[in-house]
């Protein structure tokens, strides 16, 4: 894994596969109920605190170059407060993999394989994308490479094949009367998007990191646009009181609608296999970041790295197994993405303090000699 490479333009898929995983099939149920008919208004709020988020890591990572976010927190907090540092971190991905992957197969139950058992589908996936992690961060953003632009194109039309049943009325009125419910809204839509996060894993690859922010910034922005327009289709095709109900809104949505032929007639599950490669990035790099975690967090040798990987099969399969319904999966994800305002306005600015203080007193030692 230490000797893997990435080109910087793969950062752009990597990063726009990870925010549009699972999260962007439910969030708009949980926005809804919220801020009603101003729920895409709160996405917009939430990609706006993205933005100085990821503003934040960004500059945290570039100060502290050829470091991902595991040895940065060890480099500098030390060895004993950065280790208490790297623990919640370690606790809450692992989760929040766990989570995301019981959620995505309860869609695939669903919409696709409604006769197997769900413990069956989410060891399958499990095997799938550890197995592939085992092999290194290249294999993954190279099944990434070929995967990405079938999802894209295919949520794309979704969204402009929606526009056929949209009801302006839905909507309206806008704003009026719902600014603290609006702002309110704005945490979780953060949290839906805050798998951006998982480049400081990633970075460190790149072959040339002067040219990654532009790929980036385009990822990001491909994300939170389609985070955006999705969230305002569900609104335009589902009143809120409905949406607030659905499990899968984006799902419901391609199920909603109407175009003749029978390629059509079972949309929903199409959308569900296109899903597949979003799903497969985000947990691929979350549980990859997790590898790293836990080698840094025990002192586990590079070498041993891909034993680590294959451990996490029999740890993730046990979170998959202690949710048992939907709803009980769902209230859990979202408050697990409450956390991520907690490490992207706490830890992160405090690791970013402690560089530079770090940075200062190492000038001031070597102006000194």
């Amino acid at each position: 894994m230490e000797n893997d490479k990435l080109l910087p333009v793969q950062m752009m898929q990597i990063i726009s596969s990870t925010m549009m995983s699972v999260n962007i099939l439910t969030i708009q149920r949980n926005l809804s109920a919220i801020a009603k008919e101003d729920a895409w208004i709160s996405m917009i709020l939430g990609i706006i605190i993205g933005v100085f988020s990821a503003i934040l890591l960004y500059s945290l990572v570039r100060l502290n170059p050829g470091l991902d976010f595991a040895e940065i927190i060890l480099h500098q907090g030390g060895n004993w407060v950065g280790r208490l540092l790297l623990i919640p971190i370690t606790v809450y991905i692992i989760i929040d993999i766990g989570l995301s992957l019981k959620v995505f197969s309860f869609a695939l139950k669903i919409f696709l394989l409604d006769r197997t058992p769900i413990s069956v589908i989410s060891l399958l996936l499990i095997i799938v994308i550890v197995s592939v992690v085992a092999k290194g961060i290249t294999v993954i953003a190279s099944v990434t490479d070929i995967l990405y632009p079938f999802f894209l194109i295919s949520l794309i039309l979704l969204i402009a094949m929606s526009t056929l049943e949209f009801q302006k009325t839905n909507i309206m009125p806008i704003i009026y009367g719902n600014v603290p419910n609006i702002l309110k809204g704005g945490l979780p839509a953060y949290g839906a998007i805050s798998a951006f996060g998982s480049f400081s894993y990633v970075m460190k690859y790149v072959n040339e990191p002067k040219k990654v922010l532009k790929w980036f910034c385009i990822g990001f922005c491909i994300s939170s646009i389609l985070y955006i327009l999705l969230t305002l289709a569900t609104t335009l095709v589902f009143v809120p009181e409905f949406l607030q109900k659905l499990i899968f809104p984006t799902l419901f949505l391609s199920k909603a609608i109407e175009v003749g032929g029978s390629f059509f007639e079972r949309l929903e599950a199409f959308m569900v296999l296109i899903w597949i490669p979003a799903v497969f990035t985000s947990v691929g790099v979350y549980t990859f970041a997790s590898v790293k975690n836990l080698c840094k967090l025990f002192n586990i040798k590079p070498k041993l790295e891909k034993y680590v990987a294959y451990a996490h099969i029999p740890l993730l399969f046990a979170i998959t197994q202690f949710t048992k319904s939907q709803i009980q999966v769902i209230t859990f994800t979202d408050v697990s993405d409450s956390f991520a305002a907690v490490f992207g306005f706490g830890l992160v600015p405090l690791l970013l303090l402690l560089t530079i203080i770090n940075r200062r007193r190492k000038a001031k030692n070597e102006s000194k000699k």
